[in-house]
């Protein structure tokens, strides 16, 4: 896969949508994206929708498999522009 640019997450929303755009770039579905993480279909589905909060363990090992990976920087409103 080419390289993907980073999407900030700041909410339950945005994490669901950042899985799915990955999840549909390499054309897996919910279901054979279950199979592989050990995740139920419709725990996908609410996660990309933005309706549960699961385990950072859970959310890691989706990622994992859509070879991606989470990582955490300083927000642009908050690196101190004078």
């Amino acid at each position: 896969m080419t390289n993907t640019p980073a999407h900030p997450i700041r909410s339950l929303r945005q994490a669901g949508a950042v899985l799915r755009a990955r999840r549909a770039a390499q054309k897996i579905s919910q279901k054979q994206l279950g199979e592989m993480t050990g995740t139920a279909q419709s725990t996908i589905s609410d996660i990309e929708n933005g309706v549960v909060s699961v385990s950072l363990d859970v959310y890691l090992r989706l990622l994992e498999a859509l070879g991606a990976e989470l990582s955490a920087t300083d927000r642009l409103a908050d690196r101190g522009t004078i």
